[in-house]
């Protein structure tokens, strides 16, 4: 019986091959190159330009420090826990604070300058979306969404709607995409300061969303560890008034009967007279114990307030933060080498293909 010689396929590649292919193809790769070169100029110079403003602050910490018993015992590896700050809030929901509803909705609501006068940053955007660009965006990038849109069911909103305030309409909703695209607002775990920036295409208003996000996230985080000691001082300065008012008019009406019934004996009108007296004796003592208790919750509420450091304050940009032109006009470069290539090479193994398959 003969041995039939064993025949191994050669899975290889050839990059000689590979190699003659793209020398050959050269001139062609090189035209699309240009020509995409050309194009990233274009879109380099098309670009609108972007400015980012940023603020950085430090929020300051209540929370008590740990003492030198509890920093031994960790270094034996004993924990020893220490009692938390009531009502703090981390850093790290910062964020979750600057994407909620009603923050965003503020921010919409700030009054900017523009070419019409004060107008409403939110009416702004939707100005911006109406121009030339914004149209071009919408019925190309977003014309499946449109077409979606088409086939959902839009159901009436009634004039007066008790829940109008927990509805997010779709117009609404691509200002708070707009607004999610301009701001970031990113943590330094490590360090311990918080960076918040705003990028839009005008310098002073880039600045003045900054400054208005900054100042509504510092008074969210300040209302909501202040929230407790300002209810205990309303409490307080509410019963303080009425204790106050009480006070007063018992003390009037004791001084009126000292004043009128100067010579009466009588120790039955005695005895009514020292309880009116006693009963002033313990109003006054109710009404400097709730003045003095006033004053403790307002000590309160100024010691829970944070405090807030500004390291670097907002500022007017003065130098654009994009487009990159040179970088994007590489990138597209690149772009045009890779893909031309790349179609240099898969053209003819793809032509191989279709005919044994029409074979």
């Amino acid at each position: 019986m003969e041995n039939k010689p064993q025949i191994f396929e050669d899975d290889s590649i050839d990059l000689i091959a590979l190699l003659k292919t793209v020398w050959l193809s050269r001139k062609w790769i090189l035209q699309c190159t240009l020509g995409a070169i050309l194009l990233g100029v274009i879109i380099a110079l098309v670009s609108k330009e972007q400015f980012t403003a940023t603020s950085v602050f430090v929020p300051q910490s209540s929370a008590p420090k740990s003492s030198s018993l509890s920093g031994l015992a960790s270094l034996a590896g004993i924990s020893i826990g220490s009692p938390a700050a009531g009502g703090e809030i981390s850093p790290l929901l910062y964020p979750e604070i600057m994407s909620s509803i009603p923050l965003k909705r503020k921010i919409l609501s700030l009054e900017v300058p523009t070419e019409k006068g004060l107008r409403s940053y939110g009416d702004y955007l939707k100005d911006s979306e109406k121009n030339v660009l914004g149209l071009v965006k919408k019925y190309t990038i977003g014309l499946p969404g449109l077409v979606l849109s088409l086939f959902k069911s839009t159901q009436a909103i009634p004039l007066e709607d008790r829940y109008q305030d927990l509805r997010v309409f779709e117009e609404e909703q691509g200002l708070f995409d707009t607004l999610d695209s301009q701001m970031e607002l990113s943590v330094n775990e490590q360090e311990g300061f918080i960076s918040l920036s705003f990028t839009t295409d005008d310098p002073t208003l880039s600045a003045l969303l900054t400054q208005h996000a900054q100042y509504l996230l510092q008074q969210q985080v300040i209302e909501f560890k202040i929230k407790n000691a300002k209810e205990f001082l309303g409490y307080t300065q509410q019963q303080f008034d009425e204790k106050q008012t009480a006070y007063y008019a018992l003390l009037e009406t004791v001084a009126k009967a000292r004043d009128e019934n100067k010579n009466i004996n009588s120790q039955s009108y005695l005895s009514q007279f020292a309880k009116k007296e006693q009963e002033l004796v313990i109003a006054q003592n109710v009404y400097n114990e709730l003045a003095l208790q006033l004053e403790q919750a307002k000590l309160q509420v100024a010691k829970d307030t944070p405090i807030f450091s500004t390291l670097k304050p907002v500022t007017i940009p003065t130098e654009r933060s994009a487009p990159k032109r040179g970088l994007m006009v590489v990138i597209w470069a690149f772009l045009g080498v890779v893909l031309s290539t790349g179609f240099v090479l898969v053209k003819e193994p793809v032509k191989e293909i279709l005919v044994s398959i029409k074979a």
